[in-house]
């Protein structure tokens, strides 16, 4: 072999080694630093977040909760943007499906599962490779051991959010079989004070659990309370006025109304007044959520209670994927997580109500909340409580409701 030969074979080897390092730096640099928030992304703009609400965008629920994450995800550096699907499944799907084929891709999803379609929506984020989050309403027990735990079958579901329905639903219950059995007129010849109940939509996750709480806080009270007819009313204002009209006129016994929103107890409320009776005086009625407008009919008497908290949970969410976005360990990030809801009443309303205001929200520090920037932290500490005057942060608080235990039944 002549020198040149020699000398060209020893280069060649020399670039296969150099490749060969190079490719294999490369390989491992993507190992150990997964990438998240989709394939394509500008560096000198904003990450975008999506989120994906089954309802409407005049839903006053929907608007405290969108107004507060558009808070934290400002001051986190995110650019929000909301898609409403007005009851429509294939709608929400057809607008994940749109944002995701998009050559930028989203940091984070954030959806909440209605009409059974969180496995559907699911698997839409895990396809693209987005990290989703759900939030609101949750699977049902079917669903779920079909889905599996996030992170195991999708692998981009990161967590969920969701709140304390089934003890939403007992607190209101009681609240509400306490305020009537005050009034002897309110209670029937068998002893029993009688319920009308409105809940959601049939197969929402939200609507199952805050009835099943309504069910189990009856059965403890057997005794005082009966519950003579529950319909859903799809949390329309409109359905559950007509609906509570005519199961009124069915059970004129009937004491309490039960509603698994505002909306719906609002509703409810005209219904009463339709048939001559003044509530909140004649009928004792309640709702979820703890709206503007619900708080609002407390202070004028014609709600008894609410209960709520919960519509801080995308401003929660947007702080988790903060801290996933900047590279903090996935194994550092909870798989579930439960929103307290709080009860609220005539006795605590206003302090309640001063935790609604804006202004309030954009003096909060999202960032003490990130386990990036609070490294000593064990786990996420979020405060769900509202109301006046906090130690911890600048976001007001009053004392939160624990989550609900169910009471053991015979099978």
């Amino acid at each position: 072999m002549c020198a040149n030969s020699v000398e060209s074979y020893k280069w060649s080897i020399h670039l296969r080694w150099i490749f060969a390092f190079v490719f294999f730096a490369i390989l491992f640099t993507f190992a150990g630093h997964r990438t998240w928030g989709g394939d394509a992304v500008e560096k000198d703009r904003k990450p975008r977040v999506l989120l994906f609400s089954g309802s409407d965008k005049d839903d006053p629920f929907w608007i405290l909760f969108t107004d507060f994450m558009s808070v934290a995800a400002d001051q986190l550096g995110f650019e929000l943007k909301v898609h409403f699907a007005d009851g429509s499944l294939n709608a929400m799907a057809s607008l994940m499906r749109v944002e995701c084929e998009r050559k930028v891709k989203p940091a984070g999803i954030v959806i909440q599962s209605f009409k059974r379609g969180g496995p559907r929506f699911l698997r839409i984020a895990n396809s693209y490779r987005i990290p989703v989050f759900l939030v609101n309403s949750g699977l049902t027990a079917e669903q779920s051991a079909i889905t599996g735990e996030p992170r195991t079958h999708l692998e981009h579901w990161i967590a969920e959010m969701l709140p304390d329905d089934y003890g939403a639903g007992f607190q209101l219950a009681n609240a509400l079989i306490d305020e009537a059995r005050k009034d002897p007129a309110k209670i029937s010849a068998d002893g029993r004070v009688h319920i009308i109940g409105l809940s959601g939509t049939v197969s929402h996750g939200a609507s199952v659990q805050r009835a099943a709480g309504l069910m189990d806080a009856i059965a403890a009270r057997e005794d005082e309370a009966i519950l003579d007819q529950m319909v859903s009313a799809d949390w329309k204002r409109g359905y559950a006025k007509n609906r509570c009209r005519i199961l009124h006129r069915r059970y004129p016994e009937a004491s309490i109304v039960w509603a698994a929103s505002d909306q719906m107890a609002l509703g409810a409320a005209q219904a009463i007044r339709d048939r001559g009776f003044v509530p909140g005086k004649d009928v004792v009625i309640g709702g979820v959520d703890a709206t503007r407008e619900g708080l609002k009919a407390i202070e004028k008497g014609t709600l008894a209670a609410t209960v709520g908290g919960h519509f801080q949970e995308g401003g929660w969410v947007a702080v988790i994927l903060h801290d996933l976005v900047h590279g903090l360990d996935l194994e550092k990030i909870p798989t579930h997580f439960v929103s307290p809801m709080t009860l609220v009443t005539a006795e605590n309303m206003a302090t309640y109500r001063a935790g609604l205001r804006a202004k309030q929200w954009k003096q909060i520090d999202f960032l003490q909340f990130s386990r990036l920037h609070q490294p000593e932290s064990d786990n996420y500490r979020f405060r769900f409580d509202l109301g006046e005057n906090s130690a911890e942060t600048s976001m007001p608080s009053i004392k939160e409701s624990p989550p609900v235990e169910k009471p053991a039944r015979n099978e």
